[in-house]
């Protein structure tokens, strides 16, 4: 409790500044930012929501005839829209994969920017990629996110692609390719709209 209280002793001094300003000023204190951008509400207008899922994972030296899986995925955004979390589960074979993306629009650099958490991750959430090896870009109609990684000892970069985005439905499709090479698609994803838990 004594570290709880202290928290919030320490949230409400270094908060108590802007309050003061934005009373003066005649503002609240959530309208002391910019509303989230054009960008950042499309893209929270086009992917909100609970979808089901259908896996299709390409054939590759460990499954020579592919794999189907099936799994949930949920996109919910923060208030005001400042960040959108995509939540998801899913299994293939044997294999249960979870996967949480958080995505922010920069308001300084005017980009969007990324960091991915799975249980497929040692350290859970890849905090120094976020800053140096994600590229973000949503077009208002499709989301691409590239990221670098090392794959079997070698740097890849790997390409998760949402299009063909309905108000029922997308395709999610995953990429990998050496560096200065072509993508080879991994596995794709079919989505549909599904009641919200």
């Amino acid at each position: 409790m004594r570290f709880v209280s202290t928290v919030i002793i320490g949230a409400l001094i270094i908060a108590t500044p802007s309050l003061l300003r934005a009373q003066r000023t005649g503002q609240t204190a959530d309208a002391k930012e910019a509303p989230p951008t054009g960008e950042m509400q499309t893209l929270i207008k086009a992917l909100a929501g609970h979808w089901s899922l259908k896996l299709k994972f390409e054939p590759s030296k460990e499954t020579p005839r592919g794999l189907d899986g099936t799994g949930e995925e949920s996109w919910h955004a923060s208030p005001e829209g400042l960040t959108f979390t995509d939540e998801e589960v899913f299994t293939a074979g044997s294999q249960k994969m979870i996967v949480v993306g958080i995505l922010w629009w920069d308001m300084k650099t005017k980009e969007f920017h990324a960091m991915d958490c799975s249980n497929e991750i040692p350290n859970t959430c890849d905090i120094k990629g976020a800053l140096n090896d994600v590229v973000v870009h949503w077009t208002g109609s499709e989301l691409t996110i590239d990221e670098k990684e090392l794959s079997e000892g070698k740097m890849m970069t790997s390409r998760v692609a949402w299009s063909d985005i309905t108000p029922n439905s997308f395709t999610e499709t995953g990429y990998l390719a050496p560096q200065g090479g072509a993508f080879q698609k991994l596995m794709t994803i079919h989505a549909t709209r599904a009641a919200a838990k």
